[in-house]
């Protein structure tokens, strides 16, 4: 195994993605896979550029002016939009504070990475979400007589009405989806930042969890995922984006058929037309701005926080308004794979 010239820094990078951030900082563990993801493309990048090892990368390497040609190289070489390259010099900048918290940069090298611009963002963003009638022929679209069928309903009908992101939905375990003693029903979802929140379910979908938990669950093991996958040898894995990807594609394909004006699926476009519906039916922005788990709101209620009962009366003003919306292998590693695996990178 090659001998790694600046065994610091590795150890560094190590405590940033293992300690600093999931504990320190109380980054989400999504957000922690979008730090390493930053610096494994940096340390390839540099690796390439200089033709050199991972074993041989330093502490020197994250300068400036590595980072602003880190910078134009994701932007004309990978076709990264500005959003994505913007995100990677913000991931780099806040390793670079660490570098220097940790004694290991100077300040003045530290505020050259602070100096460096964010690129601008020119494409014209469209506020594109469904209808509430192309929301309804999108829920309605699953053939429930079949199990695949079911779960898939039950699945968009639960991004749609609890307004979650898609991986908040692929978290969830059994125990988080709760029926109280009247039937009401409520999600406990941890989110970005590990916020906590509450969000009330709809009658129409809680009969669609008793369906899929029959067929799903019916050892009703509370620590199991919600939406689950399960491989040849039996072995049970939470369901994927990419079979997320796959049902979304499907159905934007038999739903076409009726509507050739509707727009791409993706878990996102769900979250983005519930908040859509909510506000159309009259809901306050901070209550939506609670709802869908924001860490905030550009207005005089910034910090305003709603209750379960107003939540509620939100769902219910909506439905009110628009009708129901549900009808054994041995692994070998070279030595820049061992390095990645042995200081949090992989």
């Amino acid at each position: 195994m090659t001998k790694i010239k600046d065994p610091i820094l590795y150890k560094t990078i190590k405590e940033f993605l293992t300690h600093y951030l999931p504990e320190v900082r109380r980054k989400s563990p999504n957000t922690v896979l979008s730090y390493i993801a930053t610096i494994n493309i940096f340390l390839d990048y540099i690796a390439e550029r200089y033709q050199k090892k991972l074993a041989k990368i330093t502490v020197a390497d994250f300068s400036a002016d590595n980072i602003q040609k880190f910078m134009d190289w994701i932007t004309n070489e990978r076709k990264n939009v500005a959003t994505t390259a913007n995100l990677r010099l913000t991931h780099l900048r806040q390793f670079c504070k660490y570098l220097h918290k940790c004694g290991l940069i100077s300040y003045a090298d530290y505020a050259e990475t602070k100096e460096l611009s964010k690129l601008p963002d020119n494409r014209k963003v469209d506020f594109i979400y469904l209808s509430i009638e192309q929301t309804k022929l999108v829920l309605n679209s699953p053939d429930c007589t079949k199990k695949t069928g079911l779960r898939d309903k039950f699945y968009l009908s639960l991004l749609y009405d609890s307004g979650c992101r898609n991986q908040e939905i692929l978290d969830l375990q059994l125990k988080d989806f709760l029926i109280k003693d009247n039937g009401k029903a409520e999600l406990q979802v941890i989110g970005k930042g590990n916020k906590y929140r509450v969000i009330p379910i709809s009658d129409e979908v809680v009969s669609l969890y008793k369906e899929f938990t029959t067929k799903y669950h019916p050892d009703a093991q509370r620590d199991c995922y919600l939406f689950y996958t399960r491989k040849k040898n039996g072995e049970i894995s939470k369901m994927s984006d990419d079979n997320v990807a796959r049902i979304l594609k499907k159905y934007e394909q038999l739903v076409r058929v009726k509507d050739p004006d509707l727009p791409h699926l993706h878990a996102h476009l769900f979250r983005r037309s519930r908040a859509m519906h909510l506000y159309m039916a009259g809901i306050a922005l901070p209550l939506i701005s609670e709802w869908l788990g924001h860490a905030q709101l550009e207005t005089t209620q910034i910090y305003a926080r709603a209750s379960l009962d107003m939540k509620r009366d939100a769902a219910d003003t909506l439905a009110a308004q628009s009708g129901q919306l549900f009808i054994d292998e041995t692994f070998k590693y070279d030595d820049d794979d061992l390095i990645r695996k042995l200081y949090g990178l992989a």
